[in-house]
């Protein structure tokens, strides 16, 4: 054994300190093949952790003990096992270095793992106790890191949290090692995986242990301890994601606590990014009781003077003034726009008006970083913002207008108005555009990119201008900015749609240049973006014009899916998707050799694993090597790619059709796949790409016009029912444990467009599990909203964050397409959902949720035609209220909810008609929307076909017909003209005394070729042909409408 012994030792001596590449192989594979192949290993490892004079050797022979364990415990003599365990103890009390002693610890808890479960190591709790509360401080460290080592890998301490947790009480406040108190709190984050939410009385103990543990890093702080003030940091960054109410009670306290710390310019900038990454996940996971103190006015008051320190030049550097623009974004996000966007907009007024560049520099990235989570709170103030925005760009300081870009390509993206303002933007942009600093010059482009997406045919005044631009930067730019302009031409391709086609020539020449490059990254980058543009721009210029450069252009897409680059395949996948929809049929050659690329990348493993060097510090190190303790690295830049392939795969079946079947069964299994996946992405992407398979399959299957009701009487397509069976159950089982909001909301907005499209084959099986889903959501208990609640219960306030919002009103339109679908069968699940939807409609609401609830409560009465009914007394004050609301798009779905009511329920409202009638002249009159107006015809005329007795028909028609042709909403054209027709075919007076008039909308409305549903069409064209037989004297031949009597 002494020989065995010390060839071990020799042997972990040369794999430690041998500079012989070769020798160090030998020496490893030495011991995996002579001593680790022998259950011996275990007590030489341990004699030579006790005896040998290197604590490096030590330490070595510690980590490989701790592996070793694993494989030979079981099958060591009892006698062996219980001197390892005594000795393990007697040398973890001698051991006076840490990274041996640590490494020992580690063994302890490995063996703790298997011993203590068993009950045969019932002596060491005793032991940890008693170190712990020795009076020698160096054995209370051993004692307390033991129990850390020991709660890393396993629950074997489960039943003793009281005791223990007496015991941190104690070494939390350890009077003379901060060493002990350290390792306390790193202890107590590894305890708390293990306390059940029914443990009150330990939750209480815990509890009250906070403020010491906020003791503790504070001391780390003031010591410049960096190292043990992160090991702090990533323990309160833990309890924040565990459900039991541990922080609850300390939530003001503790936000204001780490956003001193990331005030405090004493700190290392390090330690305040930490201090105020804490801030952004608590807005996250404890949003609620923040929202409850009504504490966002003064986080906000404390952050943006963070937000105006310096930045570092590296962009990829966090720092505080970058972190507190991230915790702003997320206060936006996550919290009411109510509670945020005032307080905010006070200091970007203040620091606007500051001398200092940095404060204007502020202001400008506040205003951008806040837009996302308050769109709708901000329009109405959206010309005093633009102002603001108008002067950052004009700003004498570059870091300024450079943040100005930044704020103009939020609005940008956000808002259809930054558009409509576009003689006053774009010489602004155009300007910074020339200026020399590249930075400015980079972010100019990037809100130019931004304000083309929206520009549509207002682009044309400053095409020529801007192309001569962009082509002479495309030319001269360097680097990232180069890029940049490629998308603007991108965009500036779409939305000038064919009148580009003038610069195809020059573009085309560029970019297919550009599309060969693949030397360094930021060809790559270029090479990227330039595939991407060219998509977009095939759509612009045609599929004539593109032809000639189809293939070629293909080809070089397809070379660079092999060029292992993320990036361009993702482009490369947009273009393949942009070129599909242009060629459709033309593009069925090319699926071949494209879609095995889509599936290997919906294939990707992007969970790569990382084994760390044994021999360093093992401090931050889970236990061996095993399946369960491997380190994951998860690379988002794949998720990315699957996400842009789910979608690629889905838009190839929708554009390519039939071509595209032979791909469908292992393109489903992929997608299905893929449903749940870690990405939120790529969930959505995914489950957006199933249901545009089943709309694919459903239009290719000739279908009859399905018919609302259950049992289902028009039956899907067997192709389109079997793919339903497997698309619908991997969708509701998503949606039941769904923690992110935004897929649960693409998921009914999908749902709603295959509804629409597909009627209720699609969800007759399922009708009851998607009610309780949605249910869920109205009553703000779905997985996805668990924040809303607290330790106190759900907030009971009217204001709540612009993306919550978004996902009640996904859920509503998604009743609203049920009631569709369903009919009159819907009233069992109309007596579930009105009382929840009507709740939204009141005077405290924003407008967006009145909007939705009325808007909803319209769907509804209109798709379960006369089982509306019963909720007439319900429906018909809100609307009636709603017809007076302050802003127009609530009148506008109050007067659409009065039309479709009064059309379908059976309950004779006729006498109510004189307030309606009085209700809806106003929109009539001086409408800034459009829809108000139209809405308001299709309500008027629903009155009068159900009771044509209880209106005064000759007063109403000369308002009703002045606001003809409809200017917007053309689904109110049918009750519109069917009012029309039908009076005119009983001869009413009043038309006849005006068919000039009528005869002249007739004109206009048969000119548009999408205003009109086929049948309506038909139908006027019928009825003209009928006046003009019997009417001569009208002379319709000789009108606009003659093409239409042939």
């Amino acid at each position: 054994m002494e020989q065995y012994v010390a060839g071990l030792e020799q042997t972990l001596q040369q794999v430690l300190f041998s500079n012989n590449s070769d020798q160090i192989k030998e020496a490893t594979k030495a011991l995996s093949t002579q001593f680790f192949a022998d259950a011996n290993c275990v007590p030489a490892l341990v004699h030579i952790i006790q005896t040998s004079a290197q604590k490096e050797i030590r330490q070595l022979a510690a980590v490989e003990l701790r592996k070793q364990i694993t494989n030979w415990w079981a099958k060591l003599d009892l006698e062996v096992r219980t001197n390892t365990k005594a000795k393990l103890l007697e040398i973890i009390l001698n051991e006076q270095e840490p990274l041996p002693r640590h490494s020992t610890a580690r063994v302890i808890a490995t063996v703790g793992r298997i011993e203590i479960p068993a009950n045969t190591w019932n002596e060491l709790l005793a032991f940890l106790f008693q170190c712990s509360n020795g009076a020698n401080a160096g054995h209370r460290e051993v004692g307390v890191y033991v129990i850390y080592a020991i709660f890393e890998v396993t629950d074997a301490f489960a039943d003793n949290l009281r005791q223990l947790l007496e015991l941190f009480n104690r070494t939390i406040q350890d009077p003379e090692s901060q060493i002990v108190r350290i390792t306390t709190v790193q202890a107590l984050g590894k305890m708390a995986d293990f306390i059940e939410e029914d443990q009150k009385d330990e939750i209480a103990m815990f509890s009250e242990l906070v403020p010491h543990m906020v003791n503790v890093l504070q001391q780390c702080l003031n010591d410049s301890d960096e190292e043990s003030a992160a090991k702090c940091f990533d323990v309160f960054d833990t309890l924040l994601l565990l459900e039991i109410p541990i922080l609850s009670k300390h939530v003001q306290n503790l936000i204001q606590f780490f956003l001193s710390i990331g005030a405090n310019k004493t700190f290392e900038p390090v330690m305040r990014v930490q201090a105020l990454s804490f801030i952004m996940w608590a807005i996250v996971y404890k949003k609620t009781k923040i929202q409850r103190l009504k504490l966002v006015g003064p986080m906000i008051q404390q952050l943006m003077p963070i937000a105006a320190e310096e930045e570092p030049e590296d962009s990829d550097e966090d720092s505080p003034a970058r972190l507190a623009f991230k915790v702003i974004n997320t206060l936006a996000t996550n919290l009411p726009p109510q509670q945020v966007f005032p307080v905010a907009l006070e200091g970007i007024l203040a620091y606007m008006a500051n001398a200092d560049p940095l404060f204007r520099k502020a202001a400008m990235v506040t205003l951008a970083v806040l837009v996302e989570g308050s769109v709708d709170f901000i329009r109405p103030k959206f010309n005093e913002l633009l102002l603001i925005v108008c002067a950052g760009l004009q700003d004498p300081e570059a870091n300024v207008r450079r943040a100005a870009c930044m704020a103009l390509s939020s609005f940008a993206e956000e808002f259809d108005e930054v558009a409509e303002n576009h003689a006053t933007l774009l010489p602004l942009v155009f300007n910074l555009m020339n200026e020399p600093t590249p930075e400015i010059t980079k972010q100019a482009c990037n809100a130019l990119d931004a304000i083309l997406e929206g520009l549509g045919e207002n682009i044309l005044q400053y095409l020529a201008e801007l192309m001569q631009k962009l082509l002479i930067m495309l030319d001269n730019a360097q680097g990232e900015t180069r890029a940049i302009v490629v998308a603007a031409i991108g965009s500036a391709a779409h939305a000038s749609g064919s009148e580009f086609t003038p610069y195809f020539p020059e573009v085309i020449k560029r970019l297919q240049h550009l599309m060969t490059l693949h030397s360094n990254e930021d060809e790559l980058m270029l090479r990227a973006v330039s595939t991407d543009a060219l998509g977009a721009i095939a759509a612009a210029v045609g599929k004539d014009a593109f032809r000639p450069y189809l293939n070629d252009l293909m080809n070089l897409a397809m070379q660079g899916l092999l060029l292992d680059n993320t990036r361009l395949r993702e482009c490369g996948y947009y273009f393949f998707a942009g070129i599909a929809q242009v060629f459709e049929d033309e593009f069925s050659p090319y699926l071949a050799g494209i879609v095995p690329q889509l599936i290997a990348s919906c294939q990707l493993d992007e969970n790569t694993t990382r084994f760390d060097n044994e021999t360093g510090d093992q401090d931050d190190i889970d236990g061996e090597d095993t399946a369960e303790d491997l380190n994951y690295v998860f690379r988002s830049a794949i998720a990315d790619e699957k996400e842009v392939a789910a979608d690629t795969i889905g838009e190839f079946f929708q554009h390519t059709r039939t071509a595209f079947l032979p791909y469908v069964e292992s393109s489903v299994k992929e997608l299905v796949n893929l449903t749940t996946h870690m990405s939120d992405g790529v969930r959505k992407a995914s489950c957006g790409a199933l249901f545009n398979f089943l709309r694919t399959f459903y239009k290719i299957s000739n279908p009859a016009e399905w018919k609302a009701g259950l049992p289902v009487a028009v039956p899907l397509h067997d192709n389109v029912a079997q793919l339903n069976t497997l698309v619908m159950p991997s969708i509701l089982s998503i949606w039941e444990d769904e923690d992110d909001k935004m897929v649960v909301v693409q998921l009914c907005q999908e749902m709603v467009e295959t509804l629409k499209l597909c009627g209720p084959g699609i969800v007759a099986e399922h009708i009851n599990t998607i009610a309780e889903h949605l249910n869920l959501i109205f009553e703000k208990k779905a997985f996805c909203q668990q924040e809303l609640a607290d330790d106190e219960g759900l907030l009971d306030e009217d204001e709540q964050a612009e993306f919550d919002a978004l996902l009640i009103s996904s859920a509503s339109d998604l009743v609203g397409a049920l009631a569709a679908v369903l009919g009159e069968n819907f009233v069992e699940y109309a007596k579930i959902f009105i009382p929840h939807i009507a709740k939204y409609y009141k005077k405290s609401k924003p407008t967006s949720e009145r909007s939705m609830a009325i808007g909803c409560l319209g769907e509804i009465a209109a798709g379960m035609l006369s089982g509306v009914t019963g909720f007439t007394e319900t429906i018909f004050p809100i609307a009636l209220k709603g017809l007076s609301d302050e802003e127009p798009e609530v009148r506008s779905n109050a007067a659409y909810t009065v039309g479709a009511l009064c059309q379908n329920t059976t309950m004779d409202i006729s006498s109510q008609y004189p307030a309606l009638l009085t209700a809806l002249y106003p929109l009539f009159q001086g409408q800034n929307l459009d829809n108000v107006t139209d809405n308001a015809c299709g309500a008027v005329a629903r009155m009068i076909m159900r009771h044509p007795e209880a209106v005064p028909v000759d007063q109403v028609l000369p308002v009703f017909v002045a606001a003809l042709p409809l200017k917007r909403d053309y689904e109110e054209n049918e009750p519109v003209y069917k009012l029309l027709f039908q009076l005119i075919q009983s001869q009413n007076a009043w038309c006849f005394s005006n068919m000039p008039q009528l005869l002249e909308i007739f004109a206009n409305v048969l000119s548009k070729e999408d205003e009109l549903k086929p049948h309506t069409r038909h139908e006027m064209i019928e009825l003209i042909k009928a006046l003009n037989q019997q009417f001569p004297a009208m002379n319709i031949g000789g009108s606009a409408l003659a093409p239409y009597l042939q």
